[in-house]
């Protein structure tokens, strides 16, 4: 049956140009060096017309490469870190990168003596220059014992969140791993609330009044302006105490002038495990809205998740609302990977067929995750969601690949994940999709040849390395659809494929850059392609 299905989508895809689509407008910037992949690339569009593109790696530290509204290339600044050790590639991640108030901010973690310390680097975005770096604080060292229970995970990492209205923001650190007798409970996750400007406005310890949970494992942050920091955890013990739930979602709110979270446990969650939440403030209704992807029974697969919509009141955090939506979303190990929301509370939700499996004997290179079809679904203000539309896609990833993988891609995270450069092609795979009022873009990268009229999805080869890859654009609108190729269209010798992991969007959407790489024959180079969709 899905080989029928998957024949009717190549079909409809592939088939007849949309009537009245919209050919997306391409400006490439002066050729440079394919990045190397033993390092981290990230554009930031800025709202004075500028583009800065980040290079981390740990020979020069960050290169900061600034270009005008122009599209041409104006600056270029080596930064090396003060605090942290720029060589230190294996203990470093990328925990955000916003624009914020004109700026380019890096929140950078690193392992300084088994202590992940988390610094903020400023960037100047006229100049490219540092404008001041600051550590934001430390956890306990990670050579402790995990507490872990019904697929829940005491977090030990450290988290950014940014409201997209106002640039305030959010640090929150969690100290997670069995207690030590000297060890406070109550102070092992802090919350940091900070203006535009970086001035800390509150801070505050997370933890229960009654102490009913030990451990939290962080879902998602929300920052609702000057106003409140909103967080999404689950609690949990590691061992059963009478009937009381092992483990619980709980959503809590950290108002401006209060130093003490108030917390709202959703009761349908008691004994939810490997779960994953998306946290956004909704304008338009003036509530928040939580999607949780979470398993229901303690003894459930994590792939058997179940997806739910949540209403909840902004200043109680109480449940207004809650509908689960339909299994079929999640058919086929579809997991839920980005959630986009509309002026109107509505959301747009992104899924991909994803499932991890081993192979080899490389230590560092056991782990990959199929990453194949992509569905595409709304969700109303009401919760009620649609079938949507199916792209078929085939890759395979080194390394592991969850849930919710793009929001986090989408907020500039980045964790060194492969010691082989060779073989991180992450920043190639997965998928981007551009939402606009006049239809859907998505972006990704696979071998043409199987997707031409007449090849068989039963002869697809899985996208595993880059040689013949080719960027495909699939534009959706009103029940049409087409495929572009943005950047020309691919020959034998010559070939256009997208680093997605670097590319970033405007508030809007509808203006969107990446880096492209054109090889052409056995020579490749690199540009900053800017997309007007």
């Amino acid at each position: 049956m899905m080989r029928y299905v998957y024949r009717l989508m190549m079909c409809f895809l592939c088939g007849p140009l949309a009537a009245g689509a919209q050919t997306p407008q391409v400006t490439l910037s002066e050729a440079f060096p394919e990045p190397s992949a033993d390092g981290w690339d990230k554009l930031v569009l800025l709202p004075s017309g500028n583009t800065c593109y980040l290079h981390l790696d740990k020979n020069d530290g960050i290169t900061v490469t600034l270009y005008n509204e122009k599209k041409e290339r104006v600056v270029s600044e080596k930064i090396s870190g003060k605090q942290w050790d720029t060589r230190n590639m294996n203990d470093t991640e990328v925990d955000g990168v916003y624009e914020i108030n004109g700026q380019v901010v890096v929140f950078l973690q690193q392992l300084i003596k088994y202590k992940p310390t988390l610094f903020r680097i400023v960037i100047d975005g006229a100049t490219g220059q540092l404008v001041q770096e600051d550590k934001l604080g430390e956890l306990p060292t990670v050579l402790h014992r995990d507490a872990f229970a019904l697929e829940n995970l005491a977090s030990h990492d450290c988290y950014v969140a940014k409201d997209p209205a106002s640039g305030h923001y959010a640090v929150a650190l969690f100290a997670g791993g069995e207690l030590s007798r000297k060890e406070n409970a109550a102070e092992r996750v802090q919350v940091m609330h900070f203006s535009p400007k970086h001035e800390l406005l509150n801070q505050a310890y997370y933890n229960l009044p009654d102490n009913a949970y030990s451990y939290f494992n962080f879902l998602d942050m929300a920052v609702n302006g000057a106003g409140s920091v909103y967080l999404c955890t689950v609690g949990f013990n590691t061992k059963r105490s009478g009937d009381a739930p092992q483990s619980q979602v709980l959503v809590s709110v950290l108002r401006a002038g209060q130093q003490a979270f108030t917390h709202q446990t959703l009761d349908y969650t008691a004994n939810f495990g490997g779960a994953y939440a998306d946290l956004q403030w909704a304008p338009a209704a003036n509530r928040l809205q939580l999607f949780l992807a979470a398993a229901p029974e303690p003894k459930s697969k994590p792939e058997e998740r179940h997806l739910f919509m949540n209403y909840l009141d902004p200043v109680s955090c109480s449940l207004q609302h809650q509908r689960p939506l339909a299994p079929e979303l999640t058919a086929n190990n579809a997991q839920p990977q980005l959630l986009t929301m509309a002026a109107d509370g509505s959301l747009l939700l992104q899924l991909e067929q994803m499932q991890q499996f081993t192979q080899g004997k490389n230590v560092y290179n056991m782990l990959h995750t199929n990453l194949n079809d992509i569905r595409v679904c709304n969700i109303d203000p009401q919760g009620n969601a649609d079938t949507g539309y199916v792209i078929p896609k085939m890759q395979i990833a080194n390394g592991a690949f969850g849930p919710l993988y793009l929001q986090r891609k989408n907020r500039g995270t980045w964790v060194f994940r492969n010691r082989v450069p060779a073989l991180n092609t992450t920043p190639y795979l997965s998928f981007d999709l551009i939402h606009t009022s006049h239809g859907d873009y998505t972006l990704f990268n696979d071998y043409i040849q199987h997707l031409d009229r007449g090849g068989t999805f039963e002869n697809k080869k899985p996208l595993r390395y880059l040689v013949e890859a080719n960027t495909v654009c699939y534009y959706f609108d009103k029940g049409k659809g087409e495929r572009l190729f943005l950047f020309g269209t691919p020959q034998t010798d010559k070939a256009y494929y997208c680093m997605l992991g670097a590319s970033d969007r405007n508030s809007g959407g509808g203006q969107y850059a990446t880096i492209l790489i054109t090889r052409t024959g056995t020579d490749k180079k690199a540009q900053i392609a800017w997309i007007s969709f």
